[in-house]
């Protein structure tokens, strides 16, 4: 009986020792960790080390051993010294701002010696980063920190002082990272310095996966914060790209730039390991460095991340709660400014790409109408998910959030939309809508330099110009006496300095020339992806040009788009009937093609030109093949009373006979000649402009075998010629007698059994007067 209670004492009290202990342990290493690094040492100097008086000579034996075994590890340690690395590398900076000032003095500039220097110093310290990350698991927010100075110096120096990058990005820069025992982890050999970042984010990833293996809690904490600075210096990027390990993956492959990618970027060493398990920190079967001068490297993109040849299973079974860490530091961004290519990141590098999916587009749905950029990106995304639905109801409640330079989007959007039955109507009515606010902008921004163009007596005069044949009489000089009325007054005029200055003779400066000829916002074209002037490039480089040609491909591939662009080119060719006479375009765009300013202008124009002609040819053959079903429709049965009908019209269509201008009162035979000329079925009867070439011939006539041109009598159908003339067929060489006289119906002798047949066929030549 008491031993049951005694026994119970035995087992519960250690239970509950230990739970006490382990508490005072956890609150002692939260209280530690969160002291400063001087206190702490103070604490471990003052506190810790007497308790080694109070314990056993076994335990104090033990504590002695692991600190042995620790100093033997961490022997040879390399030492970063981020201050002297700073003074150091801010000496060589100023020293390069100073010889960019000096260069403008100076014929001389030590530039290139001294970004050499620089990176140089910086990237001779990489090996010691990933050494001291990698295999001493140590200084983890040091070595970051680092990293970060690095990229802030490679920053400087490519946007410094000198607008040239050419020593920058085209300097070698040989990089390998090493073990101790000197084996050869990778080694780049990089053509231009901005390609240092694939390093710095190799050391990266490395960096936060041993933090996760070997890291302490307080040290895992940091870890959302250290991406954070990552993707303030770099970019969203940056972080797809930690996962691969710096090497590009298929989205940066999709949008790269010209010349970005560099071939010469050779990279010693593949990331991809066939049996991960083989591998241990200690010992790893590296492959050696490429050998063979005939190999080319090609460039790698990588769908999904591999495994890197150095890591040890302990290392690589981080990789799945690192990419977890940076999903979640992407998330935050896609949060904030969404675009469609972050969406396509985080959908494709995600463990769970549906789930990943359906909050990505809950987050979107939420705050798609808050600003125009984000009604922009939610437009793109629905449109890659071709979402017609979801767009069109976007569009319907916030088009106004639609800005100018969002026309690519908004093309692609509404080509999505017509692709939906429901939403066709609604898509044509945006795109007639987009073309002509368009044009309506183009004309307002020629009123600028042509503020004439409305008055009655010019647009009064353009309507006579256009009437007029190319080659006419006096086009060249209405054409030219035209332009120069419509221009604004005073554009032309020389600057008042260049005109007193010519007057007095003295030499006229070229930046005196004209008063317009510089552009004062040239440097809006030094960077064209420079989005923070966006807004002032919207304003005085508008890309007219650009949005008509995107509005007008995205109608042709619409069904029903081919009317809408029909409608819109009467519209334009109302308002702007100058575009329909080529000269007089050219001549308007000679006047402005002295004015950088205007070039957007010129552009734009030369665009509504080209679609009006495009559309004027269109409109003509449309019309010339109704006329023809209409003609085929028309056409009674061949028989002897039609045939007499055929005969005498296709004697008007081959006979070169010249015709009246104005045929005579009650005639029913209209000849038609080998190409009939088209016209514009929308413009009124009562403008005969100048056709423009044809396109086709309109009906294939049969050459005539002779020609005959004593004059031409129009002889009634069927009666028969008048006396004096040979008949074919008729009297002529006792021909057979057609029916009525018309001609003959058979082969004869002489002349008119000869053409007999040919009678029968053309009909109507009863007779030749013989006027001789």
């Amino acid at each position: 009986m008491n031993g049951g209670p005694a026994s119970s004492r035995c087992v519960h009290w250690p239970r509950k020792l230990l739970t006490e202990q382990q508490l005072t342990r956890n609150r002692f290493a939260a209280i530690y960790d969160s002291l400063p690094p001087d206190v702490q040492h103070a604490i471990v100097g003052k506190q810790l080390i007497p308790l080694l008086d109070l314990v056993s000579k076994t335990k104090c034996k033990r504590v002695l051993a692991s600190a042995a075994k620790m100093q033997r590890r961490h022997a040879g340690i390399p030492v970063i010294d981020l201050k002297a690395k700073q003074r150091e590398v801010n000496a060589l900076l100023d020293e390069l701002h100073r010889d960019a000032k000096r260069s403008f003095v100076k014929e001389r500039s030590h530039r290139t010696e001294l970004i050499e220097q620089t990176v140089e110093s910086v990237t001779s310290w990489l090996n010691d980063i990933w050494c001291i990350v990698y295999e001493h698991n140590v200084d983890f927010l040091l070595a970051h920190r680092a990293l970060i100075f690095v990229v802030n110096v490679l920053d400087q120096i490519a946007h410094g002082r000198a607008s040239c990058r050419c020593a920058f990005t085209s300097m070698y820069v040989p990089i390998t990272l090493k073990r101790r025992c000197g084996k050869l982890v990778k080694s780049w050999e990089l053509n231009g310095a901005h390609h240092i970042e694939e390093v710095l984010q190799f050391i990266w990833r490395d960096l936060f996966l041993s933090m996760l293996a070997s890291g302490s809690k307080r040290q895992l904490v940091k870890i959302p914060e250290m991406l954070d600075d990552i993707e303030d210096l770099m970019g969203w990027t940056a972080l797809e790209r930690l996962v691969f390990g710096g090497r590009k993956c298929k989205h940066d492959h999709d949008e790269e730039d010209d010349g970005e990618t560099d071939p010469y970027a050779i990279d010693t060493e593949s990331d991809i390991d066939e049996d991960e398990e083989a591998f241990t920190d200690e010992d790893s079967d590296l492959d050696p460095p490429v050998g063979n001068d005939d190999w080319i490297p090609k460039v790698a993109y990588r769908s999904t991340p591999e495994q890197a040849k150095h890591w040890s299973h302990r290392i690589s079974s981080q990789m799945w709660q690192f990419r977890r860490y940076v999903q979640s530091a992407m998330t935050s961004v896609f949060k904030i400014t969404p675009s469609l290519r972050l969406y396509l990141a985080l959908r494709d590098n995600s463990t769970d790409p549906l789930t990943t999916e359906t909050e990505l587009k809950a987050y979107l749905s939420q705050m798609a109408t808050s600003c125009p950029e984000v009604f922009s990106a939610a437009l793109e995304i629905y449109a890659q998910e071709k979402n017609a639905d979801k767009i069109a109801s976007l569009l319907k409640t916030h088009a106004h959030l639609i800005r100018p330079r969002d026309a690519p989007v908004m093309q692609t959007a509404v080509a999505t939309m017509a692709s939906s039955a429901s939403h066709l109507p609604r898509a044509l009515e945006i795109i007639e809508k987009e073309l002509l606010d368009t044009a309506h902008a183009v004309h307002a921004a020629l009123l600028g330099p042509f503020s004439q163009l409305e008055t009655d007596d010019n647009r009064a005069e353009i309507e006579q110009i256009v009437k007029l044949r190319q080659a006419a009489a006096g086009r060249q000089d209405r054409v030219e006496r035209w332009v120069d009325a419509v221009c604004t007054p005073g554009m032309n005029a020389p600057n008042p300095m260049a005109l007193a200055a010519m007057v007095m003779g003295l030499p006229i400066m070229p930046a005196m020339d004209g008063m317009e000829d510089t552009d004062p916002l040239g440097y809006l074209d030094l960077d064209p992806s420079d989005p923070d002037m966006e807004d002032l490039r919207e304003e005085f480089r508008p890309r007219l040009k650009n949005r008509f040609e995107g509005w007008s491909d995205t109608a042709i591939t619409v069904k029903g788009g081919p009317v809408v662009l029909q409608k819109v080119y009467r519209e334009v060719a109302q308002q702007m009937p100058f575009l329909r006479a080529s000269d007089v375009v050219e001549d308007m765009l000679g006047r402005l093609a002295d004015k950088p300013s205007k070039q957007y202008l010129v552009d734009a124009v030369d665009a509504l030109s080209a679609f009006v002609k495009v559309q004027r040819r269109k409109a003509a053959a449309a019309k010339n093949d109704k006329r023809r079903a209409n003609a085929a429709t028309q056409t009674p049965v061949a028989g002897p009373s039609t045939r007499a009908t055929a005969s005498a019209s296709t004697s008007a269509s081959t006979s070169t006979i010249p015709s009246p201008a104005t045929p005579p009162a009650g005639s029913t035979s209209t000849g038609t000649s080998m190409y009939v000329a088209p016209t514009v079925a929308d413009d009124p009867p009562s403008r005969s402009e100048t056709p423009p070439p044809p396109l086709e011939p309109y009906m294939p006539a049969p050459a005539s075998l002779f020609t005959f041109y004593t004059g031409h009598i129009a002889m009634p159908q069927g009666a028969a010629g008048p006396a004096g003339g040979g008949g074919f067929g008729g009297d002529g060489g006792g021909g057979l007698a057609g029916p009525d006289g018309a001609g003959g119906t058979g082969p004869g002798p002489g002349f008119g059994g000869a053409f007999g047949g040919f009678g029968d066929y053309v009909g109507g030549f009863g007779g030749m007067e013989d006027v001789d």
